[in-house]
Parts: structure tokens; C-alpha cells; sequence
């Protein structure tokens, strides 16, 4: 009977009760054990399907932004290239890089602009450390640009410090070099190399390179100057395409003063051309004016004489 005290119970049921309560207690613990295990499956099940979720979209978001930190790097590269070329004359044409040519024979970069977007050969490539190169040929909607690097590349420059004249060329390699210096000209490693603006190619003064090795032989009238670029070909993105206006064939290798007096020489000579212009083309209205009087005159004789 179930409503017995314990001290009224017949030893019967005491014995049956002490067999009975630990297979009880066994199978209690088996339910339980197996209910908790069934229960801790299903929250693992659960908690591993979440985990997948979350790994999935840690994945989506670390892609966002990485991609939103690349647009705010890319803007602000292309914000200091605006900034750069505002001084510039001419037209800017703003392009990336989308391949590069690094054979020993041929350092080429491809952009993504082409005659479709206002680009020629012919026309300079710049970057906003310095001088990358020139264009070479241009499709509808690209163009291959010879690098400075490149052994076929060779520009005029001047060393900034003293404005001693030179010819960089690129050597095929990573390095360019400066010729056709006197053995006596003054150069020191670290001096900044910038374009002299002769040919109205590139602009007077944009970075080319620094001297990075001067050797003078113990013959000779000249010395071999090595110099690093300013630009970085190997980690080019973003690079402007300009053409500037160009100069007269007359001033294209002149500087300075000189270029300013034979400027105003050659204004004087088109003012007198024109002068000149404007007076035949007077006396030709007059004659015009004059020729019907002259019809109205018998022959031989003079116009209002006696």
C-alpha cells in the first residue's frame, strides 16, 4: 500500500523494494543519461549548423571589408593622382594597369584605355612617384606602354642640384642609367634626377630616379651613372596618360631665357607678317575701289590730271 509508513511495511515489501530500488535507480539513470545525451546531440547538431552559418558569413563580411577597405584605398589613390595632375597642361587621361611584360627583352605595360577613351601612341605615361614611360600603340580600348625600363626608352634629363644635362636610358632591368655626362660634371649618389622638358614629351621637372652609383674610370671624358627609378614598375596600379600642348619646333630645345627671347622674336616676326598681311590687303580694296573710275578714263590718260 502506498500510503504505509516505512516502519509499517511487511518484510515482503522491504525486500522487494531493496531488489527493486536499484534497478529502479539504473533504469532512471539509463533514461536520464540517454535523454541528456539525445538533448546535448541536438544542441551540438544545432550549434555546428550555427557555427557553419557564422563561419559563412564571418567569411561574407571579412570579403566586404576587405573590398570596401580596397574602394577607400583605390579613392584616395586616385584623389592624390587628381591632386597631381591639377598643375599639369594638356590633356590627362587616368588609366590602370592590367598586364606587364617582364622579359629581359621587352618591359611593355598594357592599360585599360584606349583611342576610345582619347589615347595615342606617342603619348606619356606618369605615375605619382615619376615618369613611367610612353606610349607605343593604342587599341580601341587599350594601350602598350614602353616602360622606362625598357632598353629602348631614353629621355632627356637634368640632375635637380645643378642642373647638369644628361640622357637617361633604361638598361632592360630594374635599374636605368645616365650618359653623355663630362667626367668633370659634378654627381653624387642621392641626387634626384627630373625630366628637362626638351622634345615636349613629358614636363620639365617630373621625378625620374635617384643616382644611386657614380664611377669615373681612370681614362676617358666621361663617367657611368647608375640610377633607381622613382616608380615602383612592380607594384603599378593607377598611372595618368598626358599629352601636353605642344611647343614650337623652333623651342623645343630651348630653356629658359633663351626660349623666352626667341618667343618674343617670333612674335615680332608674326606681328610684321601680319602687318604686312593687313597693308597688301589695304592696298588691294583700294585698287578694287580706284578700277571702276579707271574704266570711266580714256586711254592714256591720268586720273584728275590736266
Amino acid at each position: 500500500d502506498l500510503g504505509k509508513e516505512p516502519a509499517d511495511f511487511h518484510w515482503f515489501d522491504r525486500a522487494a523494494i531493496s531488489i527493486s530500488a536499484p534497478a529502479q535507480s539504473g533504469i532512471r539513470w539509463v533514461i536520464e543519461t540517454a535523454w541528456d545525451g539525445l538533448q546535448s546531440y541536438i544542441m551540438l547538431f544545432s550549434t555546428q549548423s550555427n557555427n557553419r552559418f557564422l563561419a559563412v558569413e564571418n567569411r561574407r563580411l571579412l570579403n566586404e571589408i576587405a573590398s570596401y577597405q580596397e574602394v577607400a584605398r583605390e579613392n584616395e589613390r586616385l584623389r592624390k593622382i587628381v591632386e597631381f595632375n591639377a598643375p599639369l597642361e594638356g590633356k590627362k587621361i587616368v588609366a590602370q594597369v592590367i598586364a606587364q611584360d617582364v622579359s629581359p627583352e621587352f618591359r611593355m605595360i598594357r592599360l585599360n584605355k584606349g583611342t576610345n577613351h582619347g589615347v595615342s601612341a606617342g603619348m606619356a605615361v606618369i605615375a605619382l612617384e615619376g615618369i613611367v614611360g610612353r606610349v607605343n600603340r593604342a587599341g580601341k580600348d587599350f594601350c602598350d606602354v614602353i616602360s622606362l625600363i625598357d632598353s629602348s626608352s631614353a629621355i632627356d634629363a637634368l640632375i635637380q642640384r645643378n642642373r647638369v644635362r644628361g640622357v637617361v636610358e633604361g638598361q632592360g632591368n630594374q635599374t636605368l642609367s645616365m650618359k653623355y655626362l663630362r667626367r668633370t660634371d659634378d654627381i653624387q649618389e642621392g641626387d634626384l634626377i627630373v625630366s628637362s622638358g626638351i622634345g615636349g614629351l613629358f614636363p620639365k621637372g617630373l621625378s625620374i630616379g635617384k643616382v644611386i652609383s657614380v664611377k669615373k674610370k681612370n681614362f676617358g671624358i666621361s663617367q657611368t651613372v647608375e640610377v633607381a627609378p622613382s616608380a615602383d614598375f612592380n607594384r603599378l596600379e593607377e598611372v595618368t596618360v598626358i599629352d601636353p600642348p605642344k611647343m614650337p619646333l623652333e623651342l623645343a630645345s630651348l630653356d629658359g631665357d633663351e626660349k623666352a627671347g626667341t618667343g618674343k622674336h617670333l612674335k615680332d616676326e608674326r606681328r610684321k607678317k601680319d602687318s604686312d598681311k593687313e597693308e597688301k590687303h589695304g592696298i588691294k580694296r583700294e585698287e578694287k575701289a580706284i578700277a571702276p573710275e579707271n574704266k570711266a578714263v580714256p586711254t592714256g590718260a591720268i586720273p584728275g590730271g590736266r
